[in-house]
């Protein structure tokens, strides 16, 4: 029993309820009748626990109240506006099972109220006559003894109208139902009719016109059935996750958004740290798998070298023989030796060189006396029949061993610009970048590893009057073998000999090792902006669509779910979709690097790999991405924490 006394509530002094006393029993039909302003709606605010009331008290259940009543009475009330509320992104059925009831509860209640063949659809597809029956149905699903009704048939036609208020007049048999309403025909279903006035602020109460006797016909005396009550620990992930497969969300910004992440992306690989670049840039577009090691005086390579099957050969190079000048006083001029200074050493092996593959005629070596020509030489010796010089010899002059007569066994394509690098770095004498021109060429050859084993013990080669004398090649399966090795055995070498053995790798184009360094100084800091800006930016999205549907956040809190639970799952799903975003996104950031990293590579339009995937910038840009969204959720969230489901879900329809 609801019992008012001397209840009075005004708006800037102005009184809108005045001296109300009125009782209402625990069921029953009461009608609250008026024009607008009379104070219906504020009536239904005051026993709804959304508006405290200045003077009079109401007893509810043996307790009386001076000031305001409980929230929604403790859970025994339910406030239905004239445009009920649903999660517009689930099923008619869904918004029920949401409350925590079965299938089967669900299925009795919407037949109960003529919605079974509506329980597919989604709210916003429903007449305003269904959607005002569905609020009903959940309302008894949750166990509701008051209905607090604000024109629920406001916006209907004549045949709807009639029947809610049949529905209403039925209910009324286990609920006490307070519909405020314009309509006077509504006075034949009520079994009590409350007149407000806005000139006086009084409440006049009368007799409905339906009988009571007949009300109590109806009176079941059980109340809610007990099977349609919701269950306990009922989870909003499932539902939850269901918002964010919606249709109803925009898609256009998730698809906006994955190519700016994508954009970004390939701002993140693209500024790379200068050491990493190096090695990548070695790796992948020079294939570099040599070493380079200088040794002083007469120290022995194989017994300096630590044992490591990574290392897979040991090439002498020959340039570092004796130049053989003298000073010739007679002439006053230097004289030049009579033999080769420089022989361009490749491995015998040829997986291990990556020109190797690059042979046009003949092969590739297969011993010692072998030289395979550059295409520029072999056409200044045999023009356009270049392939006849295979199987014929060129007499070279090798130091200490005169006139030596080679084998041409295979004359080379035309090589790119990185192949060129690679052969730089192998020790090559070969022009590169804008030296590299056909007529420098004309005279470029290679000869097998295998010919110059003999100057290993060679004595000339350890003399100290050169300097650094010996300087060998070391050959690995691949660059990732050879950085290995590097890593494992240069500092210790260095320790254990000091200046007497050097070990190294091959150096980069000097256009790009100094300028570099200086656009990291630029792509760097850009990136990690760019990075915070869209993690900014995916939190505002985010933001946004959840403000202008909070409405499903009342809805959820309304149907019993914890309201910080509830923002926990909504940031966790929001977090989970980004990473599935990330996941696109890095999928088309692949696509597009790796393209452009093989285009560059077979055009060679800069000296370094473009797009680089450096593992700790890449993990940076997903915490920094991470970190921003989370927070700008977090923030989002707050403004939720404050206030009841009720006044969320006026700000979404002020909002809205």
């Amino acid at each position: 029993m609801i019992r008012c006394r001397n209840l009075w509530k005004s708006y800037d002094a102005r009184p809108v309820l005045r001296e109300v006393n009125l009782c209402l029993e625990d069921r029953g039909f009461c009608l609250l009748l008026g024009e607008s302003g009379s104070g219906k709606t504020t009536f239904l605010n005051i026993l709804a626990g959304m508006l405290p009331f200045e003077e009079g008290t109401i007893e509810w259940q043996g307790e009386v109240f001076d000031r305001k009543l409980p929230e929604m009475l403790r859970g025994e009330a339910e406030y239905i506006t004239q445009e009920p509320f649903f999660a517009d992104f689930l099923s008619v059925s869904d918004n029920l099972k949401l409350l925590g009831v079965s299938d089967e509860a669900a299925k009795k209640s919407l037949a109960r109220f003529g919605l079974s063949e509506k329980k597919d659809q989604l709210p916003p597809t429903l007449s305003g006559g269904e959607r005002q029956r569905l609020a009903l149905a959940r309302a008894l699903l949750k166990g509701r003894k008051v209905l607090l009704l604000d024109e629920p048939t406001a916006a209907l036609d004549e045949s709807n109208k009639r029947r809610i208020f049949e529905l209403l007049r039925d209910l009324s048999g286990d609920v006490l139902v307070l519909c405020a309403t314009h309509d006077p025909d509504a006075k034949g279903y009520a079994d009590m009719v409350l007149e407000f006035s806005k000139e006086t602020g009084k409440v006049k109460e009368i007799p409905g016109q339906f009988p009571s006797s007949a009300s109590l016909e109806r009176f079941s005396g059980n109340g809610p059935s007990k099977e349609l009550l919701p269950e306990s620990g009922n989870d909003a992930l499932p539902f939850l996750k269901k918002w964010f497969r919606s249709g109803r969300r925009e898609r256009f910004s998730r698809i906006c958004f994955i190519f700016f992440l994508t954009m970004v992306l390939c701002l993140v690989c693209l500024a790379d740290t200068p050491a990493h670049k190096s090695d990548v840039t070695m790796d992948k577009l020079y294939h570099l798998n040599m070493l380079t090691l200088t040794l002083h005086g007469e120290l022995d390579a194989i017994a300096v070298l630590p044992e490591d099957p990574r290392l897979r050969f040991l090439q002498f190079d020959y340039n570092n023989c004796p130049d053989g000048i003298e000073y010739s006083p007679d002439v006053l001029m230097y004289e030049l030796p009579d033999y080769e200074v420089v022989l361009n050493i490749l491995p015998n092996d040829p997986s291990l060189c990556l020109v190797s593959s690059r042979i046009r005629f003949g092969s590739w070596f297969t011993g010692p006396d072998q030289i395979i020509l550059s295409p520029a030489m072999a056409e200044k010796l045999a023009g356009k029949r270049a392939e006849k010089l295979i199987g014929s010899t060129i007499k070279k002059n090798l130091y200490k061993r005169g006139g030596v007569l080679l084998t041409i066994v295979g004359i080379t394509e035309e090589l790119t610009q990185a192949e060129r690098i690679y052969l730089s770095a192998a020790g090559t004498n070969i022009a590169c970048g804008e030296y590299a021109i056909p007529e420098n060429d004309q005279g470029l050859f290679y000869v097998s590893a295998s010919t110059a084993d003999i100057y290993r013990n060679d004595e000339s080669f350890h003399t100290n009057s050169g300097g650094w004398q010996q300087t060998y090649h070391l050959y690995f399966d691949g660059y990732k073998e050879m950085d290995g090795y590097f890593r494992d055995h240069a500092a210790d070498l260095k320790e254990k000999y000091g200046q007497d053995i050097i070990l190294e790798k091959a150096g980069l184009p000097l256009e790009y090792a100094l300028s570099w360094p200086l656009v990291t100084e630029i792509l760097l800091p850009s990136a990690a902006l760019a990075t915070l800006l869209t993690g900014l930016f995916y939190g505002i999205l985010r933001r946004t669509e959840f403000l202008y549907n909070s409405r499903f956040v009342a809805v959820f809190e309304y149907a019993g779910f914890e309201k910080k639970k509830l923002l926990r799952q909504l940031t966790l799903l929001s977090l989970l979709e980004l990473a599935k975003q990330l996941l696109a996104a890095a999928i088309l950031t692949a696509i597009l690097t790796v393209t452009v990293n093989v285009i560059n590579r077979r055009r060679f339009l800069v000296p370094l790999e473009i797009f680089s995937y450096n593992s700790w910038l890449i993990a940076g840009f997903i915490f920094l991405l991470f970190g921003m969204a989370w927070l700008v959720l977090r923030i989002t969230f707050k403004r939720f924490h404050s206030g009841s489901w009720y006044e969320l879900l006026m700000a979404a329809r002020d909002l809205l």
